[in-house]
């Protein structure tokens, strides 16, 4: 079935060339580690301090005033450009990016700005033990064990999925920053508004979908993180639960445990690519989603080479609303932290 897919080219906000540089200069005298033992309380604090001191560009700030109050079913999701990133970008290692970048990065105003764009908009990043070893800043960047799975690691195409949609901390807001794609290589982060999706739904397809006769297990990167087991997922339903627009999938991982329940999955995938718009998430892009009130996927339309999706890299944060409704579910002694 042909789908009028549409692609995303201008967006929310676009920094100036002068505040782009300006920016940068700023965060690059950030030096605080935030993958140290310990570092990112640290880390938090130093970036805050320019928040405070008025060294955020004012306008960006005015923004970000005005875009915390648009309606999230509505506008889910946010795009920004000229964002300011590391001018000096290692190549990362494909058998270990995660290690290797640790070792070899060593500014941080990728990290900054994403915890700089945190703040403004009142959302408080956390990080999984199960998800690379707990850092707050996670990369989306190919891995040699994981390029085949369903996750932020892997080389091909990944399906239309709520982030941790079966975990028991779900996050409210999920921000990708590019940091490198070479320009022949067209990736598209691709989003579908789940209010689109839930008005062509009928009602008797809602009910089936609200009802717990649904499986989603962990999500790859989870389950391969391994530093705590975390057992079975459990059976849920895909309407409801975050918000009254929450749609809980993954695409080609949700079954529907009864035949009905199956069926009205096979339905709502096909609303999820009728509805969707594309992104394309170059250098400096920057994508913030709601994560209860749309859902994302990764398509691509055309690369020249598996190398050049091997450097592909965007960094990201999970947020919060308020990280104390889940303390009871943080590792002891680091505040932020999730248990699995």
């Amino acid at each position: 079935m042909w789908v009028n897919v549409e692609e995303i080219t201008d967006t929310d906000f676009a920094f100036e060339r002068e505040e782009t540089a300006k920016l940068s200069d700023l965060l690059l005298q950030i030096d605080t580690d935030p993958y140290a033992d310990a570092g990112y309380p640290a880390f938090e604090t130093a970036v805050a301090g320019l928040l405070d001191d008025g060294r955020i560009p004012q306008r960006f700030k005015e923004f970000c005033d005005e875009a915390r109050e648009w309606p999230k079913s509505e506008h889910p999701v946010i795009t920004l450009k000229g964002c300011p990133i590391d001018p000096d970008l290692p190549y990362l290692d494909f058998s270990d990016p995660v290690v290797d970048k640790r070792r070899r990065k060593k500014t941080y105003v990728s990290e900054a700005f994403l915890l700089v764009y945190a703040l403004l908009m009142k959302q408080e990043p956390i990080g999984y033990a199960n998800v690379n070893d707990g850092d707050v800043f996670q990369d989306i960047h190919p891995w040699d064990r994981l390029a085949h799975t369903q996750s932020q690691k892997a080389l091909a195409d990944i399906g239309f999925h709520k982030d941790l949609a079966n975990h028991f901390v779900r996050p409210d807001w999920v921000n990708l920053l590019g940091l490198r794609q070479s320009a022949e290589t067209f990736v598209s982060t691709s989003y579908t508004r789940n209010i689109d999706v839930l008005d062509d739904l009928s009602e008797s397809q809602r009910e089936v979908l609200s009802e717990p006769n649904f499986y989603t297990p962990f999500d790859d990167l989870t389950v391969a993180g391994n530093n705590v087991q975390l057992g079975e997922a459990e059976k849920h339903p895909v309407l409801g639960g975050a918000s009254e627009y929450d749609i809980r999938v993954f695409e080609n991982r949700t079954i529907g445990l009864t035949p009905d329940a199956q069926q009205a999955v096979y339905a709502l995938v096909k609303l999820l690519h009728r509805h969707k718009r594309r992104f394309r998430i170059l250098p400096g892009f920057f994508l913030g989603e709601a994560n209860n009130e749309s859902i994302h996927c990764k398509e691509i339309i055309y690369t020249p080479s598996t190398e050049a999706l091997q450097h592909r890299w965007l960094q990201k944060t999970v947020n919060v609303a308020d990280s104390q409704q889940h303390a009871h579910h943080f590792v002891p002694g680091r505040d932020r932290i999730v248990n699995g």
